[in-house]
């Protein structure tokens, strides 16, 4: 069963990568019906609320959580749902997304780091190799003849803060038996209401950046659904469940993925290029997951013939 479910952890955060990495184009495209970066998160989680409530009542029968996890929930759902997504779609107003991108994904090492000084958890040299590799990739997506703003580079640097607090709060989730679509039912539904408060109050006090606003045509509330149900009810879903199944160490790893996809979607649909540093990037990114799961295979391995030993004596 626990090798079943680390096979599943590494599809599930694989699979989330890839459909995160269609989140720049989606908003990008939401932004020209005039929403601004703060309401495009807030619609992420309220449009996703009927879809992840119907699913969670037809995998729990119920919506009741142990009011104990509330607490848990709301810290997750400030990092991972309103915090990261804000900071990360306000940096490309200042930037290119592949280049935001290079900033935000300096979490996979932060999550190394964190665990280590903040909840002692052991990190293994194979652990430091993948990410050493991982962010030697993202890093030659870079385009070094782009204009580096420094608003954008530090919003977006924060959003790997965020996301790596967000990652390590997963990890040490005590309540994990609450189902993927229950888990980000209350995540959305916390991140909703926190977000409406603060767009309304934004309104109230003429801070129009912060304001909400509506998409114009259907097509962009169409984008906005499309965005709900891709990002919200399919990644998130996947990458928590996997975080759950095989920590946040290898999750992040296994999530540069995304980059990859962002790009090769920028290939397909904006007319974009893959530069010869892009595509060794993208080998490098791939590399690092493959090296990650080699490296728990052998330690696997390992382990279960010290068990057998063990058991001969």
């Amino acid at each position: 069963m626990k090798k079943s479910k680390f096979l599943q952890g590494y599809i599930f955060v694989i699979v989330s990568g890839a459909l995160f990495g269609l989140m720049p184009l989606m908003t990008k495209y939401i932004y020209t019906e005039g929403v601004n970066s703060l309401s495009v998160v807030f619609l992420r989680n309220a449009l996703s609320l009927p879809v992840l409530g119907l699913l969670a009542l037809i995998q729990c029968k119920s919506l009741k959580v142990t009011p104990k996890a509330i607490p848990s929930i709301t810290a997750v759902a400030m990092t991972g749902c309103c915090l990261t997504p804000f900071l990360l779609f306000s940096s490309y107003n200042y930037m290119a997304s592949s280049a935001a991108t290079i900033f935000h994904f300096v979490y996979p090492a932060l999550v190394v780091v964190g665990g280590l000084l903040f909840f002692k958890q052991k990190v293994s040299v194979g652990t430091i190799i993948s990410v050493i590799i991982c962010f030697t990739g993202i890093c030659m997506f870079y385009d070094p003849k782009a204009t580096l703003n420094l608003t954008g580079s530090a919003i977006a640097l924060l959003s790997g803060v965020a996301y790596a607090a967000y990652v390590l709060l997963l990890s040490v989730f005590k309540y994990k038996e609450i189902s993927g679509f229950l888990f980000s039912f209350y995540i959305s539904l916390t991140s909703s209401l926190v977000l409406l408060a603060i767009c309304l109050v934004s309104g109230a006090l003429n801070i129009s950046d912060f304001a909400l606003t509506l998409p114009k045509s259907i097509s962009g509330w169409g984008m906005c659904f499309l965005l709900a149900v891709v990002v919200n009810v399919g990644a998130v879903v996947l990458f928590q469940r996997g975080t759950f199944y095989i920590g946040g160490q290898r999750a992040t790893i296994l999530s540069t993925i995304e980059p990859i996809t962002s790009v090769f979607v920028g290939v397909l649909f904006l007319n974009e290029t893959i530069t010869p540093l892009g595509w060794v990037g993208s080998f490098l990114v791939i590399l690092a997951s493959v090296l990650i799961a080699i490296f728990d295979a052998a330690k696997a391995k390992n382990e279960k013939e010290e068990e057998t030993s063990t058991i001969a004596q």
